[in-house]
C-alpha cells in the first residue's frame, strides 16, 4: 500500500507526488508554501512552531484552535509518516478481529484519527460482501486533516460500493464524544499525549466500549525535559501519564504488545475485563 499513500493526498490539494513527498517529509525550521484547499487557506512561511505561536494556547481552546490554524501541515505530515507505519499497526489489528465474537454491526473506531491512515488502509482489503462492519473517526471539529479523512474514506467506500457505515464524529473544548453504539475495537495511536486529560479521555471510551472489547493504543514519552516545554504535547497530558496506564491497568488485560516498564512508547492491546 505504501506505493500509492500520495494518491489521494495529490488529488485533494492538486499536487504531484514528488510536492506531497517534499511537504510531509519532517526536518526543523521548514517554512514550506502549503496549498489551500475547499477547506482551508494556503499556508506559507511559517514553521509549524510559529504556528503555534500565532495564538496565547493557555486554555483547551486555544490548544484545539491551533489544530484548525495549522491548516494542511498535519494532513501532509501524517500522510507521508503513516505510508508505512498503516501496515504495521493493521498487522496489529487483524488478530484481534480474529479473537473477538462476531456480532451484528462490528465497530471499530480511530480515535484522534488525524488522516485516518488505519482505516483508510483497512478498508481496501474489504469487498463489497463485507457485512457486520460499522467504522467511525473521532478528532477535533473542522480542523483540515479531519475534514481531509472523511472525505478520503467516504470516497474509497463509496469506489469499492461497501455496505459500511462511517460515523464522523468530531471532539470540541466542552465535551467528549458518544457514540450510537457499543465499540468493539478503539484504535488511539499518537494522541494522548496532545490530550488536555488523558484520564477523561479513556474513561470516556471505556463507558463506550462492549464487553471484552479492545483498545489499541500508545502514548508518546519524550525526554523529562519536554515536560515544561510548550507546544502541542502538553504539560496536562504529561502528568496524567501514569493514572492513565493505572486505569489501563486495573480494568484491561494486556494481550499483546511489551508491558509500559519494557517500552515506553511501544504499541500495547489492551481487552476490557
Amino acid at each position: 500500500m505504501s506505493n500509492i499513500w500520495h494518491d489521494d493526498l495529490c488529488e485533494y490539494y492538486g499536487v504531484d507526488r514528488e510536492t506531497a513527498l517534499k511537504l510531509g517529509t519532517r526536518s526543523s525550521g521548514r517554512k514550506p508554501d502549503l496549498p489551500g484547499s475547499k477547506t482551508c487557506k494556503p499556508i506559507s512561511g511559517m514553521t509549524f512552531e510559529d504556528i503555534w505561536e500565532l495564538r496565547d494556547r493557555t486554555d483547551i481552546e486555544s490548544v484545539f484552535q491551533f489544530y484548525v490554524d495549522q491548516g494542511a501541515w498535519s494532513t501532509f505530515r501524517q500522510c507521508v509518516r503513516h505510508k508505512d507505519l498503516s501496515q504495521f499497526h493493521l498487522a496489529n489489528l487483524v488478530p484481534v478481529l480474529n479473537a473477538s465474537e462476531p456480532r451484528n454491526g462490528f465497530h471499530i473506531c480511530e480515535y484522534g484519527c488525524g488522516v485516518a491512515p488505519f482505516l483508510n488502509t483497512f478498508v481496501t482489503f474489504l469487498s463489497p460482501e463485507t457485512r457486520n462492519v460499522r467504522l467511525s473517526i473521532t478528532d477535533i471539529a473542522d480542523c483540515e486533516h479531519f475534514l481531509f479523512a472523511e472525505w478520503r474514506l467516504k470516497k474509497k467506500i463509496l469506489n469499492r460500493s461497501l455496505d459500511i457505515d462511517l460515523d464522523i464524529k468530531p471532539v470540541i473544548p466542552s465535551s467528549l464524544p458518544t457514540y450510537s453504539d457499543k465499540l468493539d475495537v478503539v484504535l488511539i495511536f499518537e494522541v494522548l499525549e496532545h490530550v488536555p486529560s488523558p484520564i477523561l479521555t479513556i474513561k470516556n471510551i471505556y463507558n463506550q466500549l462492549n464487553e471484552r472489547g479492545f483498545i489499541l493504543e500508545n502514548f508518546i514519552k519524550h525526554s523529562e525535559e519536554d515536560i515544561n516545554d510548550d507546544g502541542p504535547d502538553l504539560v496536562s497530558a504529561a502528568r496524567e501519564r501514569d493514572a492513565y496506564y493505572s486505569f489501563l491497568i486495573e480494568n484491561f488485560d494486556l494481550t499483546g504488545g511489551e508491558p509500559l516498564s519494557q517500552n515506553q512508547n511501544g504499541t500495547r492491546i489492551w481487552r476490557k475485563k
